[in-house]
Parts: C-alpha cells; structure tokens; sequence
C-alpha cells in the first residue's frame, strides 16, 4: 500500500514538472510588426516601424501570465517611407545609430490586468539611456500552424514613451500653436507572432 501512495506522489510530481515545463518562443518576424505613431506640429502623426529585430519570450503557463521577454531591435531599421526622412532619424540629432545601434527590452514584471490583458514591466535601454516602462500587451490565443508544423502564439502590444527621457529631444520646440515641432510621445502599436521552439 505505502509502495502504491509513494508510486502514485511520484507520477503526480512528474505530471507537475510536466505542465510546469517552460516553453520558449521567438519572434516571427514575417508575421510581426513594430510599429509607432509620432505627432508631427500637433496636427498629424507620422507613421513608422522598425524593419529588423528579433527576441525570445519564455512562459511556463499556457496563458503566458508568467512570461519574460527579451526583445532587441536594431535602431538603424527605422522606416517612415521618406527617405530623407529616416537617414535624419539615423543621425546624431535622434537615434545616433553609429553610436547606439540597438534598442533593448528585457521584461522584469507582468501582471494580469483583465481577461487576456496583461501590464508588461520591463527596462528599455535606447539612446544609451535605460528607463523602466511598462507596456499594456493583449494575448490573441494559440494556434498550429499545419504547413510548417509548428505552434504559434499572437499578441497586441501597446505603450507611450517620452523621447526626452532617453535623450532623444531635437525638434521639439514649439509651434505657435504650443505644441513641439516633433512630439515628446511616441505611441507604440506592436504585433507580435511567435513560434514555439
């Protein structure tokens, strides 16, 4: 009897150490995208996303609510469609791309809000600057993709930074209207597909 509870604890353990079992995902980046939206005057926003990047999420639960993510993206990347305008984005006045090439997020926090919405915490380092932020990510579900037999994993991802506080301030002086020339907040819009490794 003592062998039968023994053997029994053994394979609920084992069951366990199973579901508990962290998974490890990478971003598809043809299926992904890092978006942002930044006022231009105070009467429009500029469109722009970053066209090379890469990262890892690991999670042990299937709902994702104890995930860590380590995202990097390289800053010369940066695309709003106007060339002129990007290689300007590239030069010391913004990102200074020679100098601080990458953009780095790694999570340190997340905590589920409501539903499938999470509070992402995390420390971005940009402009050689680092700063704690936290991102509102909105988990889409699962599904196996049959062509490539692999399981995937979609998300929303959404935040606001301030570019003044990484050190990123040229062109914000004011219009007549009192808004900057190139808005002090940029709006994050990220999509994000991952495949389970």
């Amino acid at each position: 009897m003592k062998k039968l509870v023994l053997l029994s604890s053994l394979l609920i353990s084992l069951t366990f150490l199973v579901k508990a079992q962290t998974n490890t995902w990478v971003i598809d980046n043809m299926h992904s995208n890092i978006g942002f939206k930044i006022s231009h005057m105070g009467i429009s926003l500029v469109e722009g996303e970053f066209n090379d990047f890469s990262g890892t999420i690991t999670a042990s639960k299937e709902d994702f609510s104890d995930a860590k993510a380590d995202i990097l993206i390289k800053a010369a990347s940066i695309n709003t469609d106007v060339q002129p305008r990007d290689e300007h984005l590239r030069s010391a006045d913004f990102f200074d791309v020679e100098k601080y090439p990458d953009i780095h997020f790694v999570s340190t926090k997340i905590e589920r809000a409501y539903g499938n919405i999470y509070q992402l915490s995390g420390n971005l380092s940009m402009h050689g600057v680092t700063k704690p932020v936290v991102l509102e990510v909105t988990y889409l579900g699962q599904a196996y993709e049959e062509q490539m037999k692999v399981q995937k994993a979609g998300f929303m991802v959404k935040g606001v930074l301030n570019r003044d506080e990484f050190g990123i301030s040229s062109f914000n002086f004011p219009m007549p209207s009192g808004a900057p020339m190139v808005g002090r907040e940029v709006f994050l819009n990220i999509s994000l597909e991952l495949i389970q490794k």
